[in-house]
């Protein structure tokens, strides 16, 4: 891959008008559901396969947004990601975001709201976008070898989680061999 296939992040300006784009999908939010939402900071420091996110850290909230993916499908993250972090804006206003599936019926209530699609997740080629790499690390089911990632991994390890095989609904054990 050379540098001129390499994905540059959205513009100054660009950021501009997402920001301004998400503070009134917010404001709209507040007509639709006739409640005042207070405005939601904006971040563009994701990375990754995620076009957004939002983030709630202690009594702190934020959207995040992959400056990367949205300079490469501008249009379309601007017409479909913003109100998608937006929806789970609201739905934690309203709701609770702990007392709600991520994707579910609320948010979903909350998208057909606002006049978008509830869909839970882009397709996107990430050619030309950096995207991290995590280990892998290698665990056995009854019926094949599973490729885990370094935070389910770590549940293990540290937390004492478990995981079962989809297919043949055996306990995955870690392949030290692997």
């Amino acid at each position: 891959m050379t540098d001129i296939d390499i994905i540059k992040p959205v513009s100054d300006r660009q950021r501009l008008q997402i920001t301004q784009a998400t503070n009134d999908c917010v404001e709209r939010a507040g007509i639709i559901f006739n409640r005042k939402f207070a405005e939601v900071p904006v971040a563009y420091d994701l990375q990754g396969k995620c076009a957004g996110m939002y983030q709630v850290r202690g009594v702190q909230r934020r959207i995040r947004y992959n400056p990367w993916i949205f300079a490469k499908y501008f249009e379309e993250s601007f017409a479909n990601t913003i109100v998608h972090e937006v929806a789970h804006y609201v739905v934690d206003c309203i709701w609770g975001i702990r007392r709600v599936k991520p994707h579910g019926s609320e948010w979903r209530e909350i998208m057909v709201a606002m006049g978008a699609e509830p869909h839970a997740t882009g397709s996107y080629d990430l050619a030309g976008i950096p995207t991290r790499q995590y280990k892998r690390y290698e665990y056995k089911c009854d019926c094949r070898t599973h490729q885990l990632t370094i935070l389910r991994h770590r549940k293990i390890i540290e937390r004492g989680a478990s995981y079962r095989c989809q297919s043949c609904r055996s306990a995955l054990v870690q392949d030290v061999f692997g």
